[in-house]
């Protein structure tokens, strides 16, 4: 694959020579434009801080960008028929050597690629048939493939979900080599629930049995109906179950250890959603009026809500939390996790998750330019690292900016001060 160096700096930069009149105007537009895509809390680049580094790949080409890389595919997704196809890995942020090229015959496209334990995991499907593909990154040889959905359950350990039209089969797999310790099977209609080193399976009757991932043995079982509709969740050491009864809706907790009923929170199980774990306690987002609330979770009360927010997670001692917008930029702010005020207002975002050291790349598009920041959660401040011309579909990780040049190549952006 043939990779083309960037511009070492990005299209806008301020020249400290005197500017002719032609020179003022254009500056002028270029400016005037970066405060509009500024607007709401940032001011506008002074001096560009990136590095532009592009891969080159056509329209047709499918990538997928996870954490510090970049995985492009060949042919693209949309080309459903079996075939072979390529894999090349990228690490990010600097992207300027492929890391590692793997070609592999599939059924059908392929779905993404992640890189686990040291291990490439591939997902592919043909109709409704999902297969997981193991490569060695180093040699690009293929280890071993099987049928099913991968999750990761502990280091160097996973299952395997395969769901067929009357049966789903639950196989717990050596990720090295392929090898089947134990495997399950059940009901298409039984809801499983895998998280991390514990998954929950319910009976037709409404029985829950807690299992172990890696051994496959039954740790607890208690009564606990399910509507098929509501979706469980685990949170922390809770099975958080939603439930619609005699006594109103509700989210109710149980242990995972025991399925000891530990409280029930009072949770509009149509209208509101738990968004996740915020520290010690659990974001429920309302659907209806944009809003969110924390709830403790150890005992189920509410701690405070907030109107305007549609979405929180914990990043360092705040929670950072998105606004509802129908726009592609949604208001960002970080909030004090005790009372839920706003300890600092970011503007408009889309943020990567955190970095090691706990700062974000921030992207704001508008139309064929996009705006990128770096944003500290831990000082609540945002730097304007530049502006990108000419690209679109841009995703920010914790590492790099990565946008659709026209023509089709991948653009990839970082900051010169690394993260």
């Amino acid at each position: 694959m043939v990779i083309d160096l960037g511009e070492p700096r990005d299209e806008v930069e301020l020249s400290p020579r005197p500017l002719s009149r032609s020179q003022r105007r254009a500056m002028g537009a270029t400016l005037a434009l970066a405060t509009l895509l500024s607007a709401g809390g940032a001011a506008a680049p002074v001096r560009p801080e990136l590095v532009a580094v592009t891969i080159r790949a056509t329209a047709a080409d499918h990538y997928v960008v996870d954490d510090d890389a970049l995985y492009l595919m060949r042919p693209s997704d949309v080309v459903v028929r079996a075939g072979l196809r390529t894999i090349t890995r990228y690490r990010l942020p600097d992207a300027t050597e492929p890391e590692w090229e793997a070609a592999i015959y599939t059924a059908g496209r392929v779905r993404g690629a992640s890189l686990v334990d040291g291990m490439l995991l591939a997902v592919t499907q043909a109709g409704p048939d999902i297969e997981t593909i193991a490569i060695r990154p180093d040699t690009g040889q293929e280890v071993w493939r099987r049928t099913g959905w991968w999750y990761e359950t502990s280091a160097g350990n996973g299952l395997l979900l395969e769901s067929r039209a009357m049966t789903q089969q639950l196989f717990s797999v050596e990720l090295a080599t392929g090898t089947v310790r134990w495997s399950r099977i059940y009901p298409a209609e039984d809801p499983v629930l895998i998280d991390g080193e514990r998954f929950v399976h319910w009976t037709k009757s409404g029985t829950a049995e807690v299992h172990d991932s890696t051994t496959g043995d039954v740790l607890a079982t208690a009564h606990l109906p399910l509507d098929p509709e509501l979706a469980p969740q685990v949170v922390g050491d809770l099975l958080l179950v939603p439930e619609e009864d005699e006594d109103g809706s509700g989210l109710t907790a149980y242990g995972l250890d025991r399925l000891d009923r530990r409280w029930r929170a009072d949770v509009d199980v149509r209208n509101e959603y738990v968004s996740g774990e915020c520290g010690d306690a659990v974001c429920v987002g309302v659907r209806n009026d944009g809003g969110i609330r924390l709830v403790d979770l150890a005992t189920g009360r509410t701690r405070w809500s907030a109107p305007g927010w549609g979405y929180a997670y914990p990043v360092g001692p705040y929670l950072f939390a998105y606004g509802r917008s129908e726009t592609k930029n949604p208001r960002a702010a970080l909030l004090d996790p005790v009372d839920g005020h706003v300890v600092g207002d970011l503007g408009q975002w889309n943020a990567s998750l955190p970095a090691d050291d706990g700062r974000m790349l921030g992207i704001r598009e508008n139309g064929l330019r996009t705006l990128v920041a770096r944003l500290d959660p831990a000082a609540a401040k945002v730097k304007v690292l530049g502006l990108l011309a000419g690209v679109f579909q841009c995703q920010a990780s914790p590492v790099a900016v990565v946008c659709r040049r026209s023509g089709g190549s991948i653009g990839v952006w970082y900051p010169e001060r690394r993260l």
